[in-house]
Formats: C-alpha cells, sequence, structure tokens
C-alpha cells in the first residue's frame, strides 16, 4: 500500500488502550534483550529508509532524480543485522539496503544528494542512487552487478583471516578489519543464480571464514518466480551439502521482528567463533515495484501482492510494538511527522543548491596514478625494509635458487623470466603486504607444502613458465600459494586483499583466461576508485601471459593478444614490456601504483636470449630505480626515413626487421611504447612528425585493436598535416590464432611481414 496509507493505518490501532506502557530502559526478554527505547530507534531507522524512498520516488517524478529502486520491505532485516553486527564489521550489500545504511549512520543530506547525483555526495553522484560508499561506517561501495560482490565478500573474509600481518606503510595501516570481524554480504534472492555467488559461498566454507550470506527472499528477481530457479523456491538447496563442513543454512522470518532479532543474533554469534560461515535464506516483502521502471501488477497474482501488503514488515513490527506496550501510535504519529518534514526539508535544499559534476571532477576520479606518488609509495617500504639484500642473495644462491650470489642489478644480461623472478624475489623481501596466487604458481601443493625433507629432492614448480620459481618454498605458502582454477574466484580473493590493506599480486595463466573473471575485473576492481569518488582503491598488478610465438602448442586461448579489449576499460593501466630492463622496472612501479595494473608477459620473450640473432637480454635496474608509465623508450632515434610503433614481443621482431631494411638503405626508427595505457602520445606524435611515415604493428587484431588507437593519436591532430603517406597497420589477422609455427606464421606479424611493409611504406611513397 502507498506509505501514507501505511501510516494511517499503524496510527489508528487503538491496542494503546489495553495494553500498559513498558518503561523505556527496561530489557524487554521477548525482543532479545531491546529495550523500548532501542526498540524506538530500530523503528526509526526503518520509518526514515521508507520516507527516503518515497522522496526519491517524488524527486523522480519532479525530474531531479533519474533513477529509482526501491528498499520496501527489506528494513527490518536491514536494521536487525546494523543493530547486531558490530560498527566495525565490513558490510558489502546491494540496492536494497538504504535501512541498513540509515541504522548504521548515514545522514538524511547524503542520502538527498545521492538521490540527484549530487557531486558533494560521497559517491561523488557517479553512482546512481541506493549505491552508496562510506569507509567511515565501514560500508563497501556498491555496484550494480549484482552476485559478483559476494565473491568481494568471500575474499575480504579470506583476507581478514589470512595470517600475515600488515604492515604500518600500507595504506590501510595494520590492515582495515580485526580477525574476528564478520564480513556481512546482503543479495537478493535473484543474484544467487550467479556463478560468483556459488563460488563465494564455496570459498567461506572451504577456508571456514567468517562470512554472512543473507539472501533477501521476496519471491521475485524483477518479473521471474523464485520457483524458476531454485527447488523449492529456497535458494539455500544447493548448499546443503556444505553443512558437513561448517556451513549454517538458516531461514529466517524478515517481517517479523522478535524472530528476526533472535535469528540474527544466533547467526552473528555463530560466524564471530569460527566455527564456519551462514546462508540465511530471508523471507521479505517487496513493498513496491522492482524499480521505477516495473510494475509487478502487470504480472503477480493480486493475492500474492495482498500477501505482500500485509506482511509489511514496517506495518506488523509497529503493531506488535503498540501491542506489546513499546510504542504508542501517538508516538509513531509524532516520529512520522518529524521525519517527513526533515526529509522534505533537506530534499528542497539540496535540489535548490544542487552542484553538478564537471568532466574534470569525473576523469579525476578514474585513476589514481601520478609517478611522484607512486616513488614515495615505493621509498616509503624501502625505508622500512629490514631485508639484507646482499645476505639474502648469497643464501639464496646457497640454497640454488640463482646461479650467482651477488645483486640482481650487477649481474649483467638476463632474459625477461629471470628478470621478473628476480623483482618478485625483491618485493617479497622488503614486505609481507606482497602475495602472490593464482593457478600453478607455488613451488609445491597439498601434503608436500610441508614435507621440507623431499622438497629439497626435487626442483619444484614454481608456475607453468617457472617465472615464480622458489617464492614459495622461501617465503611460505601464506605469501606464495595456489588458488582453485577459478579466475572469477582469484581476483575475488585480489579484492578482499586490497580491501584489507594488502598489494596482492594475482596471476591468470594467459590472457584470454581473465575471461572467465571478466565482470569482477572491469565493472568491480577498476571501477571501484571511480564509483567510490576516490574514496577507496585497488592495489593489484594482475600478472598475465598474452601473445604468440611460443615454443609450446600456442594456438586458442593461448596465443591470445587482444589489448583493445582491455585499453577499453577505464581505471585500468596495462603494461606490456619488451625486454628484461623494462619488465623489472615497470613492475615496481605497477605494485606501488594505487591504481590495478594489468602486467602483460610475453611468453615468447620469457626465455629468448635473442630474436633471430638479435640481442634481447638486459640488465635490469637498481633496486629504486622505477620505470614511469605512459613513457615511451625510442631507439635509433637519429632514422627519420620512417617509425615503427609497438609494444611488447613485437618490439624485438621490428628490430630485427629494422636491421634487414637498414642493409637496403631504410633507416627505421622504432618506438616501443612500453605501457599501452597510458599511452606516451608525445612520443608517438614526435615520431610522426620527424619521419612522416609510419608503421604500427601489433599482435592484437585490427577491429577495436590497440593498433587503431596508437594511430588515431597521430591522425585526430595536427600530426597528420606531418605524414607523407597513409598510416600502414599491420596486426594478427580477423582469427583466432591457428595452432602450431604455420598457424602463427599465418595469423600473426612477423619479421618478413614487417619487412615488407618497411619497403611498401618506403619505396611507394
Amino acid at each position: 500500500m502507498e506509505l501514507t496509507a501505511l501510516i494511517d493505518k499503524i496510527i489508528s490501532n487503538d491496542s494503546e488502550q489495553k495494553v500498559k506502557k513498558k518503561p523505556e530502559d527496561k530489557p524487554l526478554k521477548e525482543y532479545h534483550g531491546k529495550t523500548p527505547s532501542h526498540l524506538k530507534k530500530m523503528l526509526k531507522s526503518m520509518l526514515t529508509a521508507r520516507r527516503v524512498e518515497r522522496e526519491e520516488k517524488l524527486l523522480l517524478r519532479k525530474g531531479y532524480n533519474r533513477f529509482f529502486i526501491g528498499c520496501g520491505g527489506k528494513e527490518l532485516i536491514d536494521v536487525c543485522l546494523a543493530d547486531t553486527l558490530e560498527p566495525t564489521d565490513p558490510f558489502i550489500g546491494y540496492y536494497r539496503n538504504k535501512a541498513f545504511d540509515i541504522h548504521r549512520g548515514s545522514s538524511l543530506w547524503e542520502k538527498m544528494l545521492e538521490a540527484i547525483g549530487d557531486s558533494r555526495s560521497l559517491v561523488g553522484g557517479i553512482q546512481i542512487p541506493a549505491h552508496p560508499s562510506y569507509p567511515h561506517l565501514n560500508i563497501l561501495p556498491q555496484a550494480s552487478p549484482t552476485g559478483s560482490h559476494a565473491l568481494e565478500a568471500a575474499g575480504l573474509g579470506l583476507a581478514i583471516d589470512h595470517p600475515t600481518e600488515i604492515s604500518k606503510q600500507s595504506f590501510l595501516p595494520g590492515g582495515a578489519y580485526k580477525r574476528d570481524s564478520v564480513t556481512m554480504c546482503c543479495i537478493g534472492e535473484g543474484s544467487t543464480s550467479s556463478a560468483e555467488f556459488g563460488r563465494a559461498v564455496f570459498y567461506s566454507v572451504f577456508d571456514k571464514s567468517r562470512n554472512f550470506f543473507a539472501i533477501y527472499n521476496c519471491g521475485w528477481a524483477i518479473s521471474v518466480s523464485v520457483e524458476e530457479q531454485f527447488p523449492e523456491g529456497d535458494p539455500t538447496t544447493p548448499f546443503e551439502g556444505f553443512k558437513r563442513f561448517g556451513l549454517k543454512i538458516m531461514h529466517i522470518d524478515g517481517t517479523d521482528l522478535k524472530e528476526c532479532l533472535k535469528d540474527v543474533q544466533e547467526a552473528v554469534e555463530y560466524i564471530r567463533s569460527g566455527k564456519g560461515p551462514v546462508l540465511a535464506d530471508i523471507k521479505v516483502t517487496r513493498e513496491g515495484s522492482h524499480s521505477g521502471s516495473d510494475d509487478q501488477s502487470f504480472y503477480m497474482d493480486p493475492v500474492e501482492q495482498d500477501w505482500h501488503t500485509y506482511n509489511d514488515c514496517i506495518l506488523k513490527s509497529c503493531n506488535m510494538l503498540v501491542e506489546d506496550g513499546v510504542i504508542t501510535p501517538d508516538e509513531i504519529a509524532a516520529m512520522w511527522d518529524e521525519l517527513d518534514k526533515e526529509i522534505s526539508e533537506l530534499s528542497a535544499k539540496a535540489v535548490e543548491s544542487f552542484k553538478p559534476k564537471s568532466l574534470e571532477f569525473i576523469q579525476s576520479k578514474v585513476y589514481t596514478y601520478d609517478f611522484e606518488e607512486v616513488k614515495k609509495t615505493w621509498k616509503k617500504y624501502r625505508d622500512a625494509s629490514k631485508a639484507d639484500r646482499k645476505k639474502n642473495y648469497k643464501a639464496y644462491k646457497e640454497k640454488g635458487y640463482f646461479q650467482s650470489p651477488d645483486l640482481p642489478e650487477t649481474i649483467g644480461p638476463m632474459t625477461m623470466r629471470f628478470a621478473i623472478n628476480y623483482t618478485m624475489f625483491d618485493l617479497f623481501q622488503m614486505t609481507n603486504d606482497v602475495l602472490l596466487f593464482g593457478e600453478d604458481v607455488a613451488d609445491f601443493s597439498g601434503h608436500m607444502i610441508q614435507e621440507k625433507e623431499k622438497q629439497e629432492k626435487l626442483k619444484g614448480k614454481g608456475g607453468v613458465f617457472l617465472v615464480s620459481k622458489n617464492l614459495q618454498r622461501e617465503f611460505g605458502n601464506d605469501r606464495c600459494f595456489n588458488t582453485p582454477l577459478d579466475e572469477a574466484g582469484i581476483l575475488g580473493r585480489a579484492i578482499g586483499h586490497c580491501y584489507q590493506g594488502r598489494r596482492p599480486i594475482p596471476e591468470i595463466q594467459f590472457l584470454d583466461y581473465v575471461s572467465p573473471a571478466y565482470q569482477g575485473f572491469k565493472d568491480r576492481i577498476c571501477t571501484t576508485y571511480q564509483r567510490s569518488n576516490g574514496l577507496w582503491r585497488m592495489p593489484m598488478v594482475l600478472r598475465t601471459t598474452y601473445g604468440g610465438y611460443k615454443q609450446g602448442a600456442g594456438a586458442f586461448w593461448h596465443s591470445e593478444g587482444n589489448l583493445g579489449t582491455w585499453m577499453n576499460i577505464p581505471g585500468l593501466l596495462i603494461a606490456v614490456p619488451s625486454n628484461a630492463y623494462d619488465a623489472a622496472g615497470l613492475l615496481k612501479t605497477a605494485w606501488a601504483c594505487d591504481d590495478p595494473v594489468l602486467f602483460c608477459e610475453s611468453v615468447a620473450l620469457y626465455n629468448r636470449r635473442d630474436w633471430e640473432g638479435v640481442p634481447i637480454e638486459t640488465s635490469i635496474p637498481d633496486i629504486d630505480e622505477l620505470i614511469p608509465f605512459g613513457v615511451a623508450k625510442v631507439y635509433n632515434e637519429e632514422a627519420t626515413d620512417l617509425t615503427i610503433i609497438t609494444y611488447g614481443a613485437i618490439f624485438q621482431m621490428a628490430r630485427k626487421a629494422a636491421e634487414v631494411a637498414k642493409e637496403k638503405g631504410i633507416h627505421v626508427r622504432l618506438v616501443d611504447l612500453r605501457t599501452v595505457k597510458p599511452m606516451d602520445e608525445e612520443a608517438i606524435l614526435k615520431a610522426a612528425k620527424d619521419c612522416g611515415k609510419v608503421l604500427v604493428v601489433t599482435e592484437d587484431r585490427f577491429y577495436g585493436g590497440s593498433a587503431a588507437t596508437i594511430a588515431s593519436v597521430i591522425t585526430r591532430g595536427e600530426g597528420l598535416f606531418y605524414l607523407e603517406a597513409p598510416i600502414k597497420i599491420l596486426t594478427a589477422i580477423d582469427a583466432r590464432v591457428a595452432y602450431g609455427m604455420d598457424g602463427d606464421a599465418a595469423c600473426l606479424p612477423n619479421v618478413d611481414k614487417i619487412v615488407h611493409e618497411i619497403e611498401g611504406l618506403h619505396n611507394d611513397y
């Protein structure tokens, strides 16, 4: 029913004439020890949420609000959860948790600013209403792709319970949450059908983390009945087998105040004890359609609509409190009138003083990256480090990890694999805030983790390409460990560690294997800084291999170089080193950066010492030398016949092609971008202006690929007027890479193809 009609119905209750009023501060057993005074505060939060919801509807009708999504029917469970949990317990909710926010301390002014998208709100007016981000209340930033937030919650539960301490140098010194914190996740019953939710529950059970998954079950996911989603319409049925391993499954009536208080307290006590997580199916009503664009009267049985109306948790709670002498209808009326007046006034004030978002404001919330800040972060960790690198590397040599006892920067030229391995050893020595995890990254697994004597007789794995070799053996399974073969779960775990204050390095074996984690990566990790208005950050380095030219199988899903797919994601930085020196320097920068970084490592370069006779081994920079993002490296700068712009493994081919071209009298300048996001536009333009002829070569495909972006840097502005010929682009063909060496030759650029394009560009124009 309409809110005003609901209030009229509540205050018409005449039970006050029959029931004696309870003392304000007397604990009431039937209300789980809550006093009438406290129960009134809970009721006020419920009424406030419903009144804010009404105001959002009014603002929508007036044209000040572009979107509305209601919380009606969920207020009781929201308030019971907020009241029972500690204020320090992290909350990862969804767009129905308005009453939770309010009961935990969100201001009405904030809610009005959120409703109209005002830049002064804590979320900066960047997100639609009901998607808050309140660091001071431990309410983590919300996002619309529901289901995936459950993996965030599972990851945070694991991160909080992780045994390694978080340093004082962390952006969250000592860690954000204490070890016995309950990680609260609320979710609608429809979203529990997602694969992410199933994996989230699995991880919390497998690791016995302190997670509370509260399913708000109103019976409908927009217009899809819960009966069409689960056996018996119960979202907990798929998880009944997990009860053997500590999962507590509960069914809670979210329309009954007394039952709700009792059951929530029982759930929280169970979780905090460390016995395991709780999965609760909570019966709630839907007091209004899914959102402002939905009308449930089109598809819901009128009888069922009536059930929702008469089981409204506010109606039932008010009647119960009145009948038990906790509050009178007059007190409820006065409470309502006060809220109605306050919210109306705040709404009018917000609209009248609306502060819009500027282009500069929005853009400033996408990336944190500033090389000077990166260097400060690096210095902070280095200054605090107690590692004796000289002593440690001598010990590593004695243990057989490396062939030399010397510091890695003094050894001389090396392959890219060793450069990355050495750099990760330096990071691991420097701080416990570094964790590396993923598929097959560890040296040993299972019982062999503890079998130290047996380990000494074995080489150990250390990653499919041996890049993380000996990290687990040296620093332990808490710092470098294998995860289940679940890419979405790997990144969910990484999110949790970032929220707790670490700087993790998750690894996914191949770029195309990131696809199962795409939603979590694109919609959650890379949006965290923006959707929280810069109040939260995700400092992680996602290491992955990419591209073809492997000595192994290659082909579909193992030779993918589609960086354009990832370049299109706001909030993500992308590094693609072509040699040992850049790999080491860029990896340190990536780790000390507060943005998520996709660190792409060409398998073809891991162990190569030369490319068709052109040496590619390099030394690596000093420990405190970092390489800035967005700064290309230019080779053969004196050459002006034409320029090749590229990155990664293709750059080494271009070096060989340039040597061949030089023998034919063509002098080629080479631009190695090193990072494709940010991209060094200045270097690209300078090369185009100086040379007049440009060849862009990438392993990416043409459509939506990185090559077109590189070319457009030149053609969209004044660079166009310096060109002496059309820009030539050489990319992978519009197909997935076929198997075998002939597949690479047919599908991808190579030296011969590059030389052919150089000759054509030089001779035809």
